[in-house]
């Protein structure tokens, strides 16, 4: 997946309604002032040769029933910058 100039892949294989993602910290703070809700995860849960570099946070984005194609869409425009 990309976002403008920034790769954000999920770190595991998605098969649900999680998503485990590197977030760089610039976009950690814009979703957050937007209001956007997740969860920071612990980098120890890591496969072995991954980590997060200091200026980025591991994120588990969930979604539910109640989450729209457009609450997904204003996220993606939130991490884009738009």
């Amino acid at each position: 997946m990309k976002f403008g100039d920034q790769p954000l892949d999920p770190v595991w294989p998605v098969d649900a309604n999680e998503v485990f993602v590197v977030l760089p910290r610039k976009i950690d703070e814009r979703l957050k002032t937007a209001g956007a809700t997740y969860y920071p995860w612990d980098s120890r849960a890591l496969p072995k040769g991954l980590s997060v570099a200091g200026d980025a946070v591991l994120a588990r984005l969930v979604t539910g029933f109640a989450t729209t194609g457009a609450d997904v869409d204003q996220f993606a425009d939130i991490v884009r910058g738009r």
